[in-house]
């Protein structure tokens, strides 16, 4: 059985479906057992979804011409 770091590493690629069936089969076992890791799944999967739904208002460039103008000029002191 896979350990709690094993899962934490294996996340990403596990909800991205890049695991092999032997990896995602051993990862589910675990989480189905481990209320910490099922938690920090669930919570991943809701990070990455979020991120996901904001991807096309970070990149817009109003956005980008925004974050340009608020950062600090490295000349001042």
């Amino acid at each position: 059985m896979l350990k709690c770091n094993e899962v934490a590493h294996l996340a990403s690629d596990y909800l991205d479906k890049n695991l092999s069936w032997k990896e995602s089969f051993s990862l589910k076992i675990h989480i189905a057992m481990c209320k910490h890791c099922n938690r920090f799944i669930q919570h991943l999967r809701l990070t990455i979804n979020c991120v996901r739904g904001m991807e096309d208002d970070l990149t817009s460039s109003d956005n980008i011409n925004h974050v340009l103008n608020n950062l600090p000029d490295n000349n001042e002191s």
